[in-house]
């Protein structure tokens, strides 16, 4: 795993143990699509829910999105996304994204969201009210899940569009 682009392009990051399947970092490629299709948005804070190794939240980093912030509760994701943060103004929070305030975040350009898939659905169904109220009228959430995954229409939110990387489908969400 490394950095696809920006500043810390070619930056290699460290991976889960190998066989560790509790964390599934999105692919460099998955990433590299991701950003390219994220400039249509504007830039400014980043939001990286269930952030895993930090992949992400340090690629956003990367390439001139500020400030951002990774959340992540679990071991051992929380031991490799401090360790690929050292030395990166990038802010580490531990926590469970269900435990997090309503008035947590304010205004972020982009949330990325990627909980282990099995949780997807419903963690949406549950956290679209106070994701919308993190959201910048002009920003996007990138909701990660698998490619079977489907989500539902909640209020406040449209779909502009998914995208489908490997196993990975990105659902981009606009605020309503």
């Amino acid at each position: 795993m490394r950095v696809v682009a920006g500043t810390l392009k070619g930056r290699r990051l460290v991976a889960p143990p190998v066989g560790d399947l509790t964390v599934r970092p999105t692919a460099d490629r998955a990433r590299e699509a991701l950003f390219s299709i994220l400039q249509r948005w504007g830039q400014g804070p980043f939001l990286d829910l269930c952030a895993g190794t930090g992949a992400v939240g340090l690629e956003a980093h990367s390439r001139g999105y500020g400030p951002v912030v990774c959340v992540e509760s679990g071991e051992p994701a929380w031991t490799c996304l401090r360790r690929n943060l050292a030395g990166s103004p990038v802010q580490a929070l531990r926590s469970d994204v269900n435990r997090l305030k309503g008035a947590a975040f304010r205004e972020q350009a982009v949330i990325f969201l990627d909980p282990p898939y099995e949780r997807a659905a419903a963690l949406w169904t549950r956290l679209s009210a106070c994701l919308r109220s993190w959201i910048a009228m002009d920003g996007v959430l990138v909701f990660e899940t698998d490619r079977k995954t489907t989500l539902e229409l909640q209020p406040g939110w449209n779909l502009a569009e998914t995208r489908e990387y490997g196993a990975a489908r990105f659902h981009f969400w606009i605020p309503a």
